[in-house]
């Protein structure tokens, strides 16, 4: 009896390494994901025909992605594949164009703006002649009102 428990316990363990073991191999750390978890792909030909509505709709490609366009897979099947544009925009594209994107790639396309700061964008130590304050003082500027017809002066 003993052994037949040590050999369902031995069965069990492999069985356990087996699962974890092959959840491992389906993980790959330089496969780049978006925010939700979605792979990225990318067009790896010159130029991919991206379909809206269906991969051989009747008025040819709706438009052509340039090489490295980033995009995440959302159902893949044989030839064509539903894909998602980093713009929102959803449609098709041939299998052979695509492959999964590179983390440079991905690292390049989602990097946020650099913005310079207003004190980098603007010396304000320039030699520029608008900068600098004038050497005499600006008239006095007192503009007097100007009268209201039928309003007397006195406010009366």
């Amino acid at each position: 009896m003993e052994l037949k428990r040590k050999i369902s316990l031995l069965r069990n363990a492999s069985i356990a390494v087996a699962v974890v073991l092959a959840g491992c191999a389906e993980s790959n750390p330089n496969q780049a994901r978006a925010g939700s978890g979605e792979k990225f792909y990318a067009v790896v030909t010159d130029s991919a025909p991206f379909y809206r509505y269906a991969p051989q709709q009747a008025n040819g490609p709706d438009m052509k992605l340039q090489k490295d366009r980033l995009m995440t897979l959302i159902r893949a099947s044989v030839g064509y594949c539903k894909v998602k544009l980093t713009t929102g925009e959803q449609g098709f594209v041939a299998n052979d164009d695509i492959r999964p994107a590179s983390l440079a790639l991905v690292a390049a396309a989602t990097a946020p703006p650099t913005y310079l700061s207003r004190a980098a964008a603007f010396p304000f130590d320039s030699s520029d002649p608008r900068l600098v304050e004038p050497e005499e003082s600006l008239p006095q500027f007192d503009p007097e009102p100007t009268p209201i017809p039928g309003l007397s002066p006195s406010g009366n």
